[in-house]
């Protein structure tokens, strides 16, 4: 059997592609099941395992993890700039051995299994709540048709549909009446499950020891605090905080050339979306509340302070900003958030 101490593995569902590497030179390359593959995993020589970050990455992470190996997940993107020839699964693998030999790769960042748990239920929320939205929307979308208008709040929606499913001069017909029933009996099953995920979630959070410490933070709620430790749990991945900000896209894209700095916007699909807008609009809660009281800590007063010079939008992405490297470190350092108290609040 010839040496190798590198592995390169193209992930899919049943028929996985590994290569065999040894000093940058390729020693077999060919297709195996997930049962021969969890066999190399498990007995080969401690070497260096190297993916895409796909589907089933964090699992296959964990196992060669498990087995001793140094595991890569590297970013699909980013290896495409080192196929030569046609796609392939073949030519996949010796690209991915390629990307893992440069020397600026960022690897991605692997999920423990309790993360995964965590970012699922999360997921699986969110969900709920982007169908119950679609199916109020589509109700409101089809009445409009008929010259029936629904007021925008989900309270309106909840007592204006029985109304209109019992108002027999309306000009619905029976099919229509039956369909929009058993669309609006889909639309309280999906309230149901997204409230029931929603306290599964806080209970979760709860649980976890590092998301209750990033609770206590300003405009941080359960769904933030999950978005946090997922994007910066592995502190290692990130050289500073400032480098953990540009990751979630909290910070303005910069465009320099030839000694001249040039600092842009915040750009809009760049970074954590999700997380970014969670981040935003928790500080967007904490500015409002501010507007009615006088700031208690040197954080409040900095950013009345801030809203009253930039305005509301620029103090909110401040705030994000300062939120993820404040969570970055506590996680670093293990440590937990003190705020400063004005002098005459202590």
């Amino acid at each position: 059997m010839s040496k190798f101490n590198l592995i390169s593995i193209d992930l899919a569902k049943n028929v996985f592609q590994v290569g065999k590497f040894f000093h940058q030179k390729l020693q077999s390359n060919k297709a195996v099941s997930r049962k021969e593959l969890l066999t190399i995993l498990t007995t080969s020589p401690r070497c260096k395992v190297v993916m895409e970050s796909c589907g089933g990455a964090h699992y296959w992470a964990r196992k060669a993890r498990s087995a001793g190996h140094e595991v890569v997940i590297l970013d699909p993107r980013f290896v495409k700039a080192f196929r030569v020839g046609q796609k392939t699964d073949a030519n996949d693998v010796i690209a991915i051995a390629a990307a893992s030999f440069s020397p600026n790769v960022r690897p991605c960042k692997s999920l423990t299994q309790a993360q995964q748990s965590l970012q699922s239920t999360e997921r699986m929320r969110a969900l709920a709540e982007k169908q119950k939205r679609q199916l109020a929307n589509q109700i409101r979308g089809l009445l409009l048709e008929f010259g029936i208008v629904i007021k925008q709040s989900e309270c309106a929606f909840r007592q204006a549909i029985p109304e209109i499913l019992e108002d027999s001069d309306n000009g619905l017909t029976a099919g229509l009446r039956q369909c929009l029933a058993q669309c609006y009996e889909l639309f309280k099953a999906q309230s149901t499950l997204k409230e029931t995920l929603n306290e599964l979630l806080i209970g979760l959070v709860k649980q976890d020891e590092q998301c209750e410490r990033l609770l206590a933070l300003e405009g941080v709620g359960p769904i933030t605090a999950v978005g946090l430790l997922i994007s910066l749990s592995d502190t290692t991945h990130f050289t500073s905080g400032r480098n953990a900000a540009a990751n979630v896209g909290v910070t303005p894209r910069q465009h320099s050339s030839g000694g001249k700095v040039r600092i842009g916007h915040i750009a809009k699909y760049r970074g954590e979306i999700t997380l970014r807008s969670h981040l935003f609009l928790g500080a967007r809660a904490v500015i409002s509340q501010l507007k009615h009281r006088e700031p208690k800590t040197k954080k409040e007063q900095w950013l009345k302070a801030l809203v009253e010079r930039r305005g509301v939008k620029c103090a909110a992405i401040a705030l994000a900003n300062k939120t993820v490297r404040t969570s970055y470190a506590m996680l670093k350092k293990g440590t937990s958030y003190e705020p400063s108290l004005l002098a005459n609040n202590i």
